[in-house]
């Protein structure tokens, strides 16, 4: 495999259920479900509105899409949360490779630039898949203050 073909090469990812990751040449992957009993995630991939792959999977195993032969994605479910209503699947390694058959995607400099520091806080900081700009490291302080401030009213109220 060549080097140029790795679009993205050992990253990290989460979804939350119903939502979508948008992978470069417009492949989006979606979790359709979890079964808590189960422990495992009923995964979709689609590129535009032709469904190419449903897979149900557990924890440690494989999503791979091949076209011709060849890897397009290689994705390990890595941890699956549930309970609240509310369930978020981990998945790395993520690995994209180039489709040959599609138009070469436009990758931004700097993360070409930044290419050794592939981890989640740079995957959603990309802002093609969350709030741009709103990335974990602004996430974590934001719940606690907000934890501690409903706290706070919420001992006042009382």
């Amino acid at each position: 495999m060549i080097v140029e073909d790795v679009l993205v090469n050992d990253s990290s990812i989460y979804l939350v259920t119903g939502n979508s990751w948008h992978f470069y040449q417009g492949y989006n992957l979606s979790i359709k479900g979890v079964n808590q009993e189960a422990d495992s995630v009923w995964l979709e991939l689609s590129l535009g509105n032709k469904i190419l792959k449903t897979q149900v999977l557990g924890e440690g195993n494989n999503f791979t899409y091949q076209k011709n032969n060849r890897t397009i994605l290689n994705i390990t479910v890595n941890t699956i949360y549930a309970g609240d209503g509310e369930e978020l699947v981990t998945f790395a390694p993520v690995f994209q490779y180039m489709d040959v058959e599609l138009p070469a995607p436009i990758i931004p400099e700097d993360e070409i630039d930044d290419e050794q520091n592939n981890s989640l806080i740079d995957d959603i900081s990309i802002g093609t898949n969350q709030i741009e700009g709103f990335t974990l490291v602004t996430a974590i302080p934001v719940s606690i203050i907000a934890a501690v401030l409903i706290s706070i009213l919420g001992k006042k109220s009382n």
